[in-house]
């Protein structure tokens, strides 16, 4: 747990950071994003397996508005959690500070560990839809 915890906080540093070397851009709001998108996409493989195990359905089954709904609620419930988790009275600034001093070995592979989270999750996720989708 204290392993994804660090990879979710290092994706929340590498968003914030490319976002904030962009002139028009809001780095915090980067960063939220890319964690609840993450965070999102982990409940979607479980609910559809879920659904699938216990109802012997495909989610893409359903109706598409009221999947679309769902998803919404689901993204809006995660980014308010994650934002309280980071953005909440500047938490975020710790992080900040505490990967902005690493040294380049270090960095180099804090980024490619969460390039390979980041492939292994969607790898995983389309996964999921391929067994959620067979009947």
């Amino acid at each position: 747990m204290r392993k994804l915890k660090h990879i979710l906080n290092y994706m929340f540093y590498m968003a914030y950071e490319k976002e904030k070397k962009r002139w028009a851009a809001d780095p915090l709001f980067q960063g939220l994003l890319s964690i609840s998108m993450m965070i999102d996409l982990y409940l979607f493989i479980i609910i559809s397996m879920l659904i699938k195990t216990l109802f012997k359905i495909s989610i893409f089954s359903f109706p598409e508005n009221s999947a679309i709904l769902v998803i919404v609620i689901l993204q809006t419930i995660v980014f308010i959690i994650v934002y309280f988790i980071y953005g909440y009275k500047k938490k975020y600034n710790a992080i900040i500070e505490k990967y902005k001093k690493e040294v380049d070995n270090k960095r180099k592979r804090n980024r490619i560990t969460v390039h390979l989270f980041v492939a292994f999750s969607i790898l995983l996720g389309a996964l999921a839809f391929i067994i959620s989708v067979q009947h």
